[in-house]
């Protein structure tokens, strides 16, 4: 028993040498200069739990720089690079989600 436990620790040991784990890989680029922000109109938002399921899910796409969602505004604002991702990816993404992403609201509509 000895053995194997000794084995298991010996296995776990050397398959953790060759990982770095503190090193994420590395993203591309900000293009500032294609950089935009949107608003989005999503409804489904009930509590600051979906809050952060927009927030997060909608940062980790690549190109994402910002993301920040709000239930009782109804309300995702995001900024991204043009060149990485798109507006229809976000919105897929939020949808995917099982909220409904209603559509982009210009600067006027806001409050």
């Amino acid at each position: 028993m000895k053995r194997i436990l000794l084995f298991v620790a010996a296995v776990a040991f050397f398959a953790s040498c060759g990982q770095t784990g503190s090193k994420p890989e590395a993203a591309a680029e900000i293009n500032v200069a294609a950089v935009k922000t949107i608003e989005l109109h999503v409804t489904g938002m009930t509590c600051e739990g979906c809050e952060n399921s927009v927030t997060t899910a909608v940062a980790e796409l690549p190109g994402v720089t910002t993301s920040v969602a709000s239930f009782r505004e109804e309300l995702a604002s995001v900024s991204f690079d043009t060149t990485q991702v798109s507006i229809e990816t976000i919105t897929a993404t939020i949808n995917d989600l099982g909220y409904t992403v209603v559509g982009e609201l210009k600067p006027e509509d806001l409050h």
